[in-house]
């Protein structure tokens, strides 16, 4: 909180008198040697140039076309915004994100002032922005990145924002590591070191590495800026593409199922007991359909071929996973309908008795990734048909095979559910890994009505 309000108060300085010596470059000279075009200084209003304290230039990082979608983290005044607005024409969308209320009012201000009617811009934190998933076409920021305290969130909010496909395109402090001559362009050491994009700093290949991390691909440092803030930072810009979170998911099973043991990751069951205790439970007939969805390579469709059911559809992003159960079960591979897809993107024709889902549902981040899991199920089951969902408890790991997980109760998962689906009950259970340590998971038993 302290440093927050160390970047509000500087930035709140900044708002109110652009003329003031910050010890850093700024204004229209200083985005002119930035690459900044004459164009642009033309179309925004001349006192708008006042407050640019670009450290380098986001638009030589890609085109924004005519009717996009742009956020600008950390607009500030609203420079690059305003380009964005103008980039994009009246068509598209420009939307500001900043931290300091007197910037977002400057900004407001400033766009009245140019006549860019489609400009919105709100006051917000990068970790929790107010705006829904998937709205931008291009996500752009300039120096404000690295004020966060924790970029992988700062990432996670920017992945979340833009489109499948989306682009990221920003100018930003890095940590050199290389010590440069003395400069009167830049703060002295101790003084607001963070506010000053000193402290918060990263190398470039850390913040690529939690870029990749976090999603994106087609990512690459495209050079320096010259703009320094001490001695051993300076600009630098970046561009990288949102890769669609369920290609993220094919290719991290894809990999699992390819290179590990699946008898021995934790979430193997050498009996999926408590699944088949819960089918009972509904007295099934065995001509019932019944999908598993998310299946890997679990042992659940084996044993219902045992008991002497015959029609299965088994779903899940890895074909590797897939060929492992089809390979074990032989001659029995003719009972299950095997489909290799994210469930995100499953679309039925054929309609379920039982949707069962031990370990998908809780690596569904985003909510619209769980909207799109809900219509799926909605659209898969029969009117009365039944889902039993499974995912990590509260108490139960916050990750799972390296990947972040959400963990529910009964509340939160109600929460979840669409009209249409009702929660009949839920429990708590440990699952015994094969590492013989225990995991809290949870089932929900839920009914389309």
């Amino acid at each position: 909180m302290q440093k927050q309000q160390q970047i509000i108060s500087l930035y709140t300085s900044l708002a109110q008198d652009p003329s003031k010596e910050f010890g850093w470059k700024k204004g229209r000279e200083n985005a002119r040697n930035l690459g900044y075009k004459e164009a642009w200084f033309d179309a925004l209003p001349s006192v708008v140039w006042d407050y640019c304290a670009a450290v380098g230039n986001p638009f030589e990082q890609g085109e924004i076309g005519r009717g996009e979608c742009v956020v600008d983290l950390g607009c500030g005044a609203g420079v690059d915004l305003l380009v964005a607005a103008f980039l994009s024409g009246p068509e598209g969308r420009a939307i500001g994100i900043d931290i300091t209320p007197k910037m977002v009012a400057k900004a407001k201000e400033h766009a009245l002032l140019g006549g860019f009617s489609q400009v919105e811009v709100y006051e917000s934190d990068f970790e929790s922005i107010p705006l829904g998933d998937g709205v931008a076409d291009v996500i752009i920021s300039n120096g404000a990145i690295n004020l966060s305290t924790c970029k992988q969130s700062v990432f996670a909010e920017i992945y979340r924002l833009l489109k499948p496909g989306g682009r990221l395109m920003f100018a930003d402090i890095i940590d050199t590591g290389e010590t440069k001559p003395a400069s009167s362009c830049y703060a002295a050491p101790g003084e607001a070191e963070w506010a000053n994009c000193v402290a918060g700093t990263l190398s470039k290949e850390k913040l690529m590495e939690i870029m990749s991390e976090t999603g994106f691909g087609e990512i690459e440092c495209t050079g320096l800026t010259g703009y320094m803030t001490s001695q051993t930072t300076q600009g630098a810009t970046f561009r990288a593409v949102k890769i669609p979170a369920e290609k993220r998911r094919k290719a991290h099973w894809e990999n699992v199922y390819s290179t590990k043991d699946y008898t021995q990751v934790l979430w193997h069951q050498s009996s999926p007991d408590l699944s088949l205790n819960l089918i009972k439970e509904l007295n099934l007939p065995c001509d019932a359909a019944i999908i598993d969805v998310g299946c890997g390579a679990s042992l659940l469709a084996d044993a219902l071929i045992e008991k002497g059911h015959t029609d299965l559809c088994l779903l899940d992003a890895s074909a590797v996973s897939l060929e492992i159960v089809r390979q074990r079960l032989g001659s029995r591979a003719e009972v299950p309908t095997f489909i290799c897809a994210d469930v995100t993107a499953f679309k039925s024709t054929a309609r379920f008795d039982l949707w069962h889902d031990r370990a998908v549902f809780h690596f569904l981040l985003h909510s619209s990734e769980r909207s799109a899991y809900f219509r799926a199920l909605s659209g898969a089951l029969k009117e009365g048909g039944t889902a039993i969902i499974s995912t990590f408890s509260p108490t139960g790991p916050a990750m799972c095979s390296g990947l972040d997980v959400i963990r529910y109760d009964e509340q939160k998962m109600r929460d979840e559910l669409p009209p249409g689906l009702e929660l009949i009950k839920s429990e708590e259970v440990l699952h015994l890994t094969p590492k013989e340590s225990y995991q809290n998971f949870v089932y929900f038993i839920i009914e389309k009505r």
